[in-house]
């Protein structure tokens, strides 16, 4: 079983270092809740992690045999990346509302090339008609748009980078291969 680091935003350490980390409610495959107030700790289903702070704009929380990857935008965003046991990895979302229904996801400014080329690129992989496919989370960095996909009967969405103008870089499923 190994862990490894997951990518996006919320790792923190003692100190200064919880200062960067903003009030978090992601959910990641695997069934990960993953739960952060302003300023931290970063808890994993229930249970606090050991926060370490890389630099000014990453940090990473490992607990529960899992690594938590945190990165901040400039504009105080934060993404959230996993890696979990027997090289379980993807991009965390965020999780339902406390009514239970999911958060509404809202495109961003600039991003509707970058979903309609992802929710192409997914479909043609996934050998889906593109209108049984839904936009679930959309994040932005400077690396560019990533668009969180879901698909039918998949036990995890589909992760898709791309630039604003929906050149697809690539196209990757994030729960366990054969689920």
């Amino acid at each position: 079983m190994k862990t490894g680091s997951i990518a996006a935003a919320m790792l923190l350490c003692a100190g200064a270092a919880q200062a960067g980390i903003p009030t978090l409610n992601v959910v990641c495959p695997e069934n990960l809740n993953v739960h952060a107030d302003q300023g931290g700790p970063v808890w994993i289903n229930g249970k606090k992690t050991k926060l370490k702070q890389v630099n000014a704009d990453y940090y990473e929380a490992t607990g529960s045999g899992v690594t938590l990857s945190i990165s901040m935008s400039a504009d105080g965003a934060a993404t959230v990346s996993y890696t979990g046991k027997h090289g379980a990895n993807g991009i965390c979302s965020a999780s339902e509302s406390a009514s239970g229904a999911p958060a509404p996801h809202t495109a961003a400014s600039g991003t509707k090339a970058a979903e309609q080329a992802c929710l192409a690129a997914v479909a043609k992989t996934v050998n889906l008609p593109r209108g049984k496919l839904s936009v679930q989370d959309v994040s932005t960095a400077e690396s560019g748009i990533s668009v969180m996909v879901k698909v039918p009967k998949a036990t995890a969405p589909w992760s898709c980078l791309s630039d604003a103008k929906g050149h697809v870089s690539g196209v990757m499923f994030t729960g366990k291969d054969g689920d």
